[in-house]
């Protein structure tokens, strides 16, 4: 058996004494003491009772954390709403960055971290509640694929469980929601999977959803973009392309949503196509309706609504794919968020984010 002595090299290199020769030699030094002989405490025991450690040859190498990313790294089914509260864009969510959640400040992308969050998925609809003073999300897509019609609400820090969906709406992607200032609430519009059934609308009662008789839209379309219009002050829904035009003309049409139903307006002479995304531009206090699903000719991809009809906006090409307007009411922006024409070498092309003044695109961020 060895004891250890204090102060001596760590584990696997540490000098060890025989218990015996340690007696001894304190006994012969207490002695010694006695008589006056001085005796070099520099004296050890033989070498072969030492155990060096190694000189280390390489110093240990720094763990390295993740690189943070500095904006969504997102393609498809991401939601957006702009949050009046905080003053950002509230991102959630699509194929690539799921369960992300993006806030935009007119200039940079911050990633949050909130302590609770909704699952990740794509597909989901996002709208501000003026009222409770929070981004509400519905719906979607997890990443598996499983469609879920819970409800959460973005308090600016972090995401709150609503509704778990129960007797609720339908879920799935393929949903919009928007607020509406007229009569201050939020809709809700959504379908089945099944083309053929129609589209349902929904109310919010403040912890669930309701659905009001005889307010279903037409089979065969789907009814996004939606956006609350300053020329008619009423809700808008644009019914677009799925699959070959239905038989009930529901494709390729506006619809205003006034005391609890909805009314088809005239047949526009511009009508919308696949992919259609809608916001308003607060410079020109109109909805715009960009046809950004789809390659398009360039300064034909933008229609403004005039109150009665659409009608074109020249603008250049689009500078994005798939991407999604929004409004920045606190910059008084209409923006436009969509993936990188250029792949990053990574294979995931990041968001940008540009604004349309007048009939240019100029882009914000990094990059810019």
């Amino acid at each position: 058996m060895q004891q250890r002595l204090e102060n001596e090299p760590g584990e696997g290199g540490r000098r060890h004494l025989n218990t015996r020769s340690v007696i001894a030699l304190l006994s012969i030094i207490g002695v010694a003491s006695g008589i006056g002989i001085v005796i070099s405490l520099g004296q050890r025991p033989p070498a072969a009772h030492l155990v060096r450690l190694p000189t280390p040859t390489t110093a240990p190498h720094p763990i390295t954390p993740s690189p943070v990313p500095l904006e969504p790294q997102a393609g498809n089914g991401f939601s957006l709403a702009d949050d009046l509260a905080t003053h950002e864009i509230v991102l959630f969510g699509g194929v690539g960055d799921y369960a992300n959640t993006w806030l935009w400040d007119g200039a940079t992308w911050t990633l949050a971290h909130p302590q609770v969050s909704p699952g990740g998925r794509f597909g989901a609809s996002e709208a501000y509640d003026p009222q409770t003073k929070t981004v509400m999300l519905f719906g979607g897509r997890t990443e598996p694929g499983l469609p879920v019609h819970d409800t959460w609400a973005w308090n600016g820090s972090t995401w709150v469980p609503l509704d778990s969906g129960a007797g609720g709406p339908q879920p799935g992607e393929g949903s919009d929601m928007a607020w509406d200032s007229a009569v201050m609430q939020m809709v809700l519009l959504t379908r089945s999977g099944v083309i053929s059934d129609p589209a349902e609308t929904w109310i919010w009662a403040g912890t669930h959803w309701t659905r009001p008789a005889d307010a279903a839209l037409p089979a065969g379309a789907s009814y996004s973009p939606m956006w609350f219009d300053p020329a008619t002050h009423s809700l808008l829904a644009v019914g677009c392309c799925v699959g070959p035009p239905p038989s009930t003309g529901a494709t390729n049409t506006t619809w205003r949503w006034n005391d609890g139903m909805w009314t088809l307006l005239a047949t526009p002479a511009h009508s919308p196509v696949a992919g259609s995304t809608m916001a308003l531009d607060p410079a020109i206090d109109r909805l715009v309706l960009c046809s950004c699903g789809e390659p398009a000719v360039p300064g034909t991809a933008l229609t403004v609504w005039d109150g009665t009809d659409w009608a074109a906006l020249p603008a250049g090409r689009l500078p994005v794919t798939d991407g999604t307007e929004i409004t920045d009411s606190d910059r008084g922006e209409l923006l436009l968020v969509g993936a990188a024409q250029s792949v990053a070498p990574s294979g995931e092309p990041p968001l940008e984010v540009w604004r349309l003044i007048g009939s240019t695109w100029s882009q914000l961020g990094p990059a810019e």
